[in-house]
């Protein structure tokens, strides 16, 4: 079948995005003036920044949610937010990225919490926050409280996060309530520290601080440990984290280092490095490591392969400017180029595809579809596939499946299977994607995949080509590429018989 084809990253990616996750924590607007600066202030010592550009972006825990809603996957967002008009953007913001914010707590005793960055080009200028600590009453916890348990309860594969930022959310009663609820049910639960009260966090499946935090742990749990190296200072951190918090596992951020795992689901401990081609803000990295953590902990995807895949996209988020998330088409780009896997990763079912595919034509990407069966490779193939790829930037080739090939050439075809057959297309540079199709015509196919130009080769004419006229009418174009003489599958076939 076609999934032994690909590397499992592209199973991953598809269970991951059906998993529902709750996440529970500090909320924050990020908000952001970018601008030039050319001259220094008259009236005080310090730079003009000439606005050029603002926004705003959803921060601390949500920044974890929009980083889920991105991706694909389906989020419910727990916390504290204002009512002002900070509280209406960020319920705004939630909305547009399908964030369910129905957990969300209105409070209008507290502000939302801000920070607004003013930045000339990839330079902080300054920072100016807006916020309150103050805890939640009991009566607020019992309703988060009230909303943890209805999640639960919900069918499918789910994952609980916990996103303390230390402003009042992440009370120990109720992490405790939540993290219990969760155990009982099944549910694991991924946790984002702050606290240097650990105990709070006791029974969380995967407990992710980052080096700084880890070593303030240390200095409390083994005041006077000496660090003889890095390596042995990092086996230190892990074990008084573990013990300091009652989790199952603890994932160590190490910044540029890369991510170290160790706990009760790993042998030993396990290290990646970092991926980061190039850094521009590592502001919300962790948020995407905890949310690619989240996703894939309740996808059961393991938790080592859990981390390789965290790891990978707080890489791509770093070279991103400010709090960033991520699509999972650039995920999958990235996983190709950090692991060499470009190959089987070409090969995709439809539905994996169709989210490729979109994410590209929003980038404004050209995608070019051809199909056929391709049973024996020949230099008029070649020839015609390089010709397709140079209508656009994406060429998809779409393969008959073997009963399909059978329906449609008799009973002795194909002489390759589909696996082998999708192996050796995805090999050659031109093309981009594969996938296999089951029906005689891939008519439903290329409606789903809605391609900009659909190739066929010299033997068709425009009325002819099955999905011509729905191409052309949502604006594409369809090319007939002509046939080179004397090559053909068939007289290959005759060829080796004589």
């Amino acid at each position: 079948m076609i999934r032994k084809l690909a590397s499992s990253v592209g199973d991953d990616v598809l269970k991951m995005q059906g998993t529902r996750v709750f996440v529970l924590g500090d909320l924050i607007l990020d908000t952001y003036v970018t601008g030039k600066v050319s001259r220094i202030s008259p009236e005080a010592p310090v730079p003009v920044v000439l606005e050029q550009k603002q926004w705003a972006v959803l921060g601390g825990a949500a920044n974890v949610a929009a980083n889920i809603a991105d991706f694909g996957g389906k989020v419910t967002l727990a916390g504290r937010i204002g009512q002002d008009a900070d509280g209406q953007r960020f319920e705004q913001i939630c909305h547009e990225l399908g964030v369910d914010t129905s957990a969300l707590l209105k409070n209008a005793q507290h502000p939302t919490t801000r920070k607004l960055r003013v930045m000339a080009g990839y330079q902080q200028v300054v920072r100016i926050d807006s916020e309150t600590s103050a805890i939640i009453t009991p009566s607020e916890e019992d309703l988060l409280a009230e909303k943890a348990t209805a999640f639960v309860g919900l069918k499918g594969p789910k994952a609980l996060v916990i996103s303390d930022y230390g402003k009042g959310v992440c009370t120990p009663a109720l992490l405790q309530r939540v993290i219990k609820l969760a155990n009982a049910n099944n549910v694991p639960v991924i946790t984002d520290p702050k606290s240097l009260d650990m105990k709070r966090y006791n029974g969380t499946t995967l407990i992710k601080p980052n080096l700084s935090e880890g070593r303030d742990i240390l200095k409390i749990t083994k005041p006077g440990f000496k660090v003889t190296s890095f390596d042995s200072e990092v086996d230190a951190l892990c074990q008084a984290i573990l013990e300091s918090s009652g989790a199952r596992n603890v994932v160590l951020s190490l910044s540029d280092k890369g991510v170290t795992i160790r706990g009760k689901d790993v042998e030993g401990s396990e290290h990646f490095e970092s991926t980061a081609l190039q850094v521009a803000d590592v502001s919300g990295a962790g948020d995407t490591m905890v949310a690619f953590l989240a996703m894939g902990m309740g996808a059961a995807v393991g938790a080592s392969r859990s981390v390789q895949l965290a790891n990978i996209a707080a890489g791509i988020v770093c070279g991103k400017l400010g709090t960033a998330t991520l699509t999972a088409a650039e995920f999958l780009d990235a996983f190709k180029s950090e692991t060499g896997e470009t190959e089987p990763e070409k090969v995709l079912p439809r539905q994996e595809l169709c989210q490729i595919l979109a994410q590209a034509r929003e980038e404004g990407k050209k995608v070019v579809f051809t199909n056929g069966c391709f049973d024996l490779l020949h230099a008029g193939h070649i020839e015609s596939l390089q010709k397709s790829k140079s209508f656009g930037d994406l060429l998809i080739v779409a393969l008959n499946s073997d009963e399909s090939v059978r329906k449609l050439k008799g009973p002795s075809r194909p002489l390759q299977s589909e696996d082998d057959r999708a192996r050796i297309m995805a090999a050659l540079a031109c093309v981009d994607y594969v996938t296999i199709f089951g029906e005689e015509t891939p008519h439903s196919l290329i409606l789903e995949l809605k391609p900009n130009v659909l190739v066929k080769g010299g033997d068709y004419t425009v009325d002819t080509i099955v999905g011509a006229k729905e191409v052309i009418a949502w604006g594409g174009r369809v090319e007939v590429i002509p046939l080179v003489d004397g090559r053909s599958t068939s007289s290959l076939v005759q060829k080796a018989k004589h």
